[in-house]
């Protein structure tokens, strides 16, 4: 009778043993299925964040370094150099930069195309003070930190870019008490009864406060004084049109957003060599803590996961050379006569690794059915969707090569005290 029948006889008739072995295997198999499905969708939830994740860094003017002048009324303000288009757009160059922003800040009064004052949402009664709308004059509003934090959230029209010569951006609530729509042309101008320019704007898109003016999210500057919903965005070629009589109108500060938060340091060693910026004059500040919390969490999360894969991998070892070393000692009888006939020990040893991997072969396949169900519960207890977790393929051919080597190594484990005994001693050792 050759080796490959008496495996497949002894997995018959020790059936019990076999049931033991085959659901520990199956269960075994389905939580390392799962667990390698976890962490891929962790892996690739990390991959999402990194592109997903707002990192930036902001260049704005080192007023440190520059001068003071007085404006003659009694005030002062630096004359430190501002940053212009030239120098935006070779920051923006630097590979690696995905978009940036650069805001004009300052209060316009705005009007319908009649002349009529656009009043605020909780007007205070002056005409000239309700029609005040504290306005960005964007490059791009889709990079602006109110956007960006969730504050604001666009509900009809389209975001201000460069594309955008003269739009302007308005609160879906402003927009619905005057009657206005995306399309319609309203009056802007910075200081009314002056000289200073009244430009029409069309309205290109709506937006929606999700917070109030008391926010965290909020700047924290003069922009606090107005709710969200008296907020506006108006295009950079208008901004400036209105700001003509301003000499001092320039960009203080912009945002540059990156495409991969990992690569943020070696973006700013880049910027850092441009030779057409005075660094002298300017500061960068890294803007990453969001991206840096939530890589944190993600990787605490992906580093427990693969150590509950290890340990269950470990103590799923440690129990299956405990039964396995059991099942040989009670078959010493049976191994003493193998070696007496002439059997070779090597032999004996590959019918005990034949009769785990049959068991095995019926094990895995099952696991793999249960394992996509089994993974999606177990995801939640990691925030993970059901749908995003999936076992592959690829994750059962890893699981089953790995599986089939250790179990071969177990049985092994299992075999070295009998098989270190010669067929006498073994025979001796029996009642």
């Amino acid at each position: 009778m050759n080796l490959g029948t008496r495996a497949v006889l002894h997995t018959v008739r020790k059936w019990k043993k076999t049931l033991l072995v085959f659901c520990l295997l199956l269960a075994i198999t389905t939580l390392v299925l799962s667990g390698l499905a976890i962490a891929d969708a962790q892996a690739e939830q990390s991959e999402d964040v990194r592109g997903t994740t707002g990192a930036s860094f902001t260049v704005s003017r080192n007023i440190a370094t520059g001068g003071w002048s007085s404006d003659g009324s009694g005030g002062s303000y630096s004359t430190q150099e501002y940053l212009t288009n030239d120098k935006l757009e070779s920051l923006a160059a630097v590979n690696g930069v995905e978009g940036y922003n650069a805001s004009i800040r300052t209060i316009l009064c705005l009007s319908d195309r009649q002349g009529q004052w656009l009043e605020q949402m909780n007007p205070k009664g002056y005409a000239l003070v309700d029609c005040q709308f504290y306005s960005y004059g964007c490059i791009n509003s889709k990079y602006h930190s109110l956007f960006l934090s969730g504050a604001l959230v666009m509900c009809e029209g389209k975001m201000i870019d460069s594309s955008v010569k003269n739009g302007i951006i308005i609160s879906k609530d402003i927009a619905d008490k005057h009657g206005l729509k995306v399309g319609d042309t309203i009056q802007a101008v910075n200081t009314p009864l002056t000289d200073d320019k009244t430009m029409g704007l069309e309205i290109v898109g709506l937006f929606e406060a999700v917070a109030d003016n008391t926010d965290e999210r909020n700047n924290y500057n003069e922009s606090s004084y107005y709710e969200y919903t008296n907020n506006a965005f108006v295009s950079e070629a208008a901004m400036k049109n209105l700001l003509e009589n301003y000499a001092d109108v320039g960009y203080s500060s912009a945002d540059f957003f990156v495409n991969d938060p990992e690569r943020l340091e070696s973006i700013l060693r880049e910027v850092q060599n441009i030779k057409t910026i005075n660094w002298n004059n300017f500061l960068i500040t890294v803007n990453d803590e969001v991206y840096q919390n939530i890589s944190s969490a993600l990787s605490d999360t992906g580093t427990l996961i693969t150590t509950l894969i290890y340990v269950i991998t470990a103590v799923s070892m440690a129990l299956m050379i405990l039964i396995l070393s059991m099942s040989v000692r009670s078959r010493k009888r049976e191994i003493g006569i193998l070696l007496a006939v002439g059997i070779a020990k090597p032999a004996i040893v590959f019918q005990y690794v034949l009769e785990t991997l049959l068991i095995a072969a019926a094990a895995f396949p099952l696991a793999y059915l249960f394992s996509n169900q089994a993974a999606g519960a177990l995801g939640t207890l990691f925030d993970k969707a059901a749908e995003y977790i999936i076992v592959t393929p690829e994750h059962f051919m890893l699981v089953a090569a790995v599986g089939s080597i250790l179990l071969a190594a177990a049985v092994l484990a299992s075999c070295i005290p009998v098989m270190r005994l010669k067929p006498k001693t073994i025979l001796s050792q029996m009642e």
